[in-house]
């Protein structure tokens, strides 16, 4: 399957799309260095019916299908990209505001600097209350944001259940603390992995010259 046909890829696609990723970072590892045990398959067994629907009452929401499906073919991921080295199995995700304290802070922090700067577009003369005002700041998005992952270099996956479009499908976000800008929005888990995919190609795979 080429890269192309991936980039087109329907949920009920998620095992070749998996296969061939799995198949190429191995090339790639190999290509580096060729002492390192092959990987094979970076994913795990599939989420059992019963952990989806644990997880569902959990969140009290239906999960989006392009996540649900991928569930479905594996709990879980290794290597997402360069710099998530661990999908949550569906047994470990959950509201990023309990599993990971200092990341909800982060992203409220983001988005409240973006509310400033709009806040300052719209009226420079006006001046705002900072200190108190700023400190009870609370986000609706991040407050409701579901982790998707466990460990990376400190860069985290993350779902919306707030953000739905029309299929059901809830919008995704990568954020990474060192890279100076703030959460990356896409429009679907299938979206989102469909971008991790293609940044592990654009720094792992050799270019033709």
């Amino acid at each position: 399957m080429g890269c192309g046909t991936i980039g087109y890829m329907k949920i009920h696609e998620w095992e070749p799309f998996l296969r061939t990723w799995s198949a190429e970072r191995d090339a790639a590892r190999r290509a580096e260095e060729p002492a390192q045990p092959t990987l094979g398959w970076l994913g795990f067994d599939p989420a059992p019916q019963e952990r989806i629907a644990a997880l569902e009452t959990r969140l009290g929401a239906v999960l989006p299908p392009s996540y649900r499906a991928f569930l479905e073919v594996t709990d879980g991921w290794r290597w997402a990209g360069e710099f998530v080295e661990l999908l949550s199995p569906a047994d470990r995700v959950g509201p990023v505001r309990e599993l990971t304290a200092f990341l909800h802070e982060d992203l409220t922090m983001w988005e409240r600097e973006d509310l400033d700067a709009d806040l300052d577009e719209e009226d420079e003369d006006e001046e705002e209350e900072e200190g108190e005002e700023q400190a009870e700041y609370q986000s609706a998005r991040w407050n409701r944001a579901v982790q998707i992952s466990l460990t990376g270099d400190q860069t985290w996956l993350l779902l919306d259940p707030g953000d739905v479009d029309g299929d059901g499908e809830w919008a995704a976000y990568r954020y990474s603390a060192w890279s100076g800008y703030g959460p990356q929005r896409y429009d679907s888990f299938a979206a989102l992995m469909r971008a991790e995919y293609q940044s592990f190609r654009d720094l792992r795979t050799p270019r033709a010259s």
